[in-house]
Parts: structure tokens; C-alpha cells; sequence
């Protein structure tokens, strides 16, 4: 980690674009920038004495609920950037984080807000932000990125394919690594979408997805953008849901 702490509490750290981190289009690929939010906020907490074998010490663990990112300007292979995360509170059960990436220069490049849960890690139990024990900050820096808010299935959707879920997908809490649902999502987006540099992209995880499930997949053209979702094979529940804008040019 090579990250720090502010005084306002505001984690800072440095991140580089490696060509293993851009797709064909030389765009970074939604698996990368899932990544990068879900390593930060890691790294926030790693940087306080809270990184993952504390709290698997303690009975708990950050299991991600939903991610929203808007993005002004794709950053660009061999480019290095800055990356900000900071806590924003905590409303119900959840946990809410900001993100800002920044060029060298100061460019603002993209937003993002993310909303986590505290669990058990066995079972998987929903736990209280008071459990936590520690103090969660509620740091107050704009944004601009759309607001967490629940997807909802488009009434007709075509059939994008299905996916088996394999061990490389997963994490060590046994399920599909958050970052992962990038590469399901890129797979099943129809001709052109997929080589336009995405706007804005959020994403819901609702039902965890396990080694060897089937996941079928659907998508929709609606008002607000494309959206793409999952449902387990075996029982229909979804499991996670996403929406998307473009820009309309393609290059970097």
C-alpha cells in the first residue's frame, strides 16, 4: 500500500494505468475500475489498523452492496493518477464512501459513491453499524456522480447468454469477486455499446453468486440507459443488476 491519510481523514494514493488494465479500445475496463474502488477502500481501512484479518479477527467483514461511477474523461494508457476515497457516513445498515481520480495536473476525471455492509463472515449475517466499534467518518466533499438508488428489471429484456461461474471468479469469501461482474458485463454488452467509453455505470449486487452456478443474463435498452442484469439459473432471484451510459465518440 502506498497510500496516506490526510488531516481531514481523506485517503490519498497514487495509481498508474497498465496496458493490462485497458480493453481493445484502449478504454479502462470496468473490471479495472471496480477493482480500483474496491482496493481503496480496502486500502482506507488497512492504512487505519482495519484491514480485512482485523476484522476477520473480530467476527466482521465489508461485503459491497453498490457502486455508482461517472467518468469525464477516460483516463489513458501509461497515464498516472490520483485517487481520493473517503467516508461519507453511515444511513441504515449501510456504510457510504466517495471517490475522486484526478490527473497529475488536477484534472477532475471521475466520481464515484459506493455502499458497503457489515457481515459475519460465515454466515454472511447483516451487522449494525454500531458493531463496527470504530468511528465511521462523515467527510462532506462534492461530487458528481449519480446518486445509490435501486435498479429495476426493465419489463422486457432480450436473452444475453449465460454464465457458469468459475473458480477464477472468486474471492476468499468463497463468492464472485466484486470486480469480476466488469468482465461478465463487458462479455454480454451488444455491438456497439461495448467499444463506446463508458459515462456512467452503476451496479447493485443482490444475491451472491457461488462456483458453479449458472447465471442468466438480460439486457434493455430503456431511458436511462442500458441495463444488464443476472439471475441465478437454478431459482430465478437475481443477483446483481446494472446500468449504463456512453459517450458517443470512442476514442481516448
Amino acid at each position: 500500500m502506498t497510500g496516506r491519510h490526510d488531516a481531514a481523514g481523506i485517503f490519498h494514493e497514487p495509481l498508474y494505468v497498465e496496458f493490462r488494465d485497458t480493453d481493445r479500445d484502449q478504454h479502462v475496463r470496468l473490471t479495472t475500475w471496480l477493482a480500483w474502488l474496491a482496493g481503496l477502500a480496502g486500502d482506507d481501512y488497512e492504512g487505519r489498523n482495519l484491514g480485512r484479518d482485523e476484522l476477520i479477527r473480530r467476527g466482521q467483514v465489508f461485503l459491497i452492496n453498490r457502486f455508482a461511477l461517472k467518468v469525464r474523461r477516460m483516463p489513458r494508457c501509461y497515464e498516472s493518477l490520483r485517487a481520493m476515497t473517503w467516508e461519507h457516513g453511515t444511513q441504515t445498515i449501510f456504510f457510504n464512501r466517495h471517490y475522486a481520480f484526478e490527473s497529475l495536473s488536477g484534472e477532475r476525471l471521475a466520481d464515484a459513491r459506493s455502499t458497503w455492509l457489515l457481515c459475519d463472515p460465515v454466515n454472511h449475517r447483516i451487522l449494525r453499524p454500531k458493531a463496527f466499534g470504530e468511528e465511521v467518518r462523515n467527510i462532506d466533499r462534492a461530487i458528481d456522480c449519480p446518486e445509490i438508488e435501486q435498479l429495476a428489471a426493465p419489463e422486457t429484456a432480450s436473452p444475453l447468454g449465460e454464465y457458469v461461474i468459475r473458480y477464477s471468479d472468486l474471492d476468499a469469501n468463497d463468492h464472485v469477486y466484486c470486480a469480476n461482474y466488469g468482465h461478465i458485463v463487458a462479455d454480454h454488452l451488444p455491438e456497439p455499446l461495448v467499444h463506446r467509453p463508458i459515462n456512467t455505470f452503476e451496479i447493485t449486487y443482490v444475491k451472491e453468486a457461488l462456483l458453479g452456478e449458472a447465471i442468466a443474463l438480460f439486457g434493455a435498452d430503456t431511458p436511462g440507459g442500458y441495463v444488464l442484469y443476472g439471475n441465478h439459473h437454478a431459482n430465478g432471484q437475481q443477483c446483481f443488476i446494472c446500468r449504463l451510459t456512453f459517450s458517443e465518440h470512442t476514442e481516448v
